[in-house]
């Protein structure tokens, strides 16, 4: 349904099966609410697992581990702002995500934010997130909790 077909390890006597051609179309976004300027070596985060290395733009974002994003992207994952990569930076909490979006241009209160999908030419994919948490594409895309809120579009 989302566009994401898992790839199978067969053996090699086995033929491989034809799978008809699927894109991701599942977009998870979410927005700046606030933006903040410290200093070289601030503490971010809970247990301050992250500190600053040079002065920095930190840009919370509504979203944590309650609505499915892994807390293990903490300090690792990336998202899309203003058709950049920005990283998360801290550990992610129940309800927020802290970016340092320190060398994206312009960004502003309410910017959104692409956390899996596309956007301009870059994109994030769940296989990606799935990679760097050490688990399987439907994983990523199933633990989307319930109060993120859905919208479904006909193309």
């Amino acid at each position: 349904l989302y566009g994401y077909c898992l790839p199978f390890v067969l053996p090699p006597e086995r033929p491989h099966p034809e799978f008809p051609p699927v894109e991701p179309i599942l977009t998870l976004k979410s927005r700046v609410v606030y933006l903040k300027d410290v200093p070289s070596a601030t503490p971010l985060g809970y247990g301050a697992e992250f500190h600053t290395r040079r002065r920095s733009r930190i840009a919370p974002l509504p979203v944590g581990y309650a609505d499915g994003l892994s807390r293990a992207l903490s300090n690792r994952g990336r998202v899309i702002v203003r058709g950049c990569a920005a990283r998360i930076v801290g550990n992610i909490s129940m309800d927020l995500t802290l970016l340092d979006v320190t060398d994206v241009p312009g960004v502003d209160i309410g910017d959104e934010v692409v956390l899996l999908g596309q956007a301009d030419n870059c994109s994030i994919t769940a296989l990606e997130i799935a990679e760097l948490v050490g688990t399987v594409p439907y994983e990523v895309l199933c633990s989307i909790g319930r109060r993120v809120p859905r919208i479904y579009l006909d193309s």
